[in-house]
């Protein structure tokens, strides 16, 4: 309880591991459709994923929660997980890349 108070008034988060690691992603967006995108890194905590031609806006519609299913490997299953957007920045050649903290783990 300490902890987490003094790194709120230093403004320190707690840090997870991140491992870098290109994973399938699959997601269904704010139209109802199927989206497949990469994920750059991975943690206990959550994924960065980067959308290569879309925007958050055109992913997320008013949500700011997604349904993912996670592709570990070839012959591993799949793992359903809910996550909530917890940052995003748009780069400067478009899409966006975007941290998601895992809210519900099923796998």
């Amino acid at each position: 309880m300490i902890n987490r108070l003094v790194r709120k008034i230093l403004n320190r988060r707690q840090t997870s591991s991140r491992y870098p690691v290109n994973l399938k992603v699959k997601t269904t967006i704010a139209s109802g459709d199927d989206l497949e995108i990469v994920s750059e890194d991975l943690s206990e905590r959550g994924v960065r994923l980067r959308f290569e031609s879309h925007g958050l806006a055109y992913v997320l519609g008013n949500q700011d929660e997604l349904p993912m299913e996670i592709f570990p490997e070839e012959k591993v299953p799949s793992v359903n997980v809910q996550a909530r957007l917890i940052w995003a920045f748009t780069p400067v050649n478009g899409g966006a890349v975007s941290g998601w903290e895992f809210l519900d783990l099923k796998g």
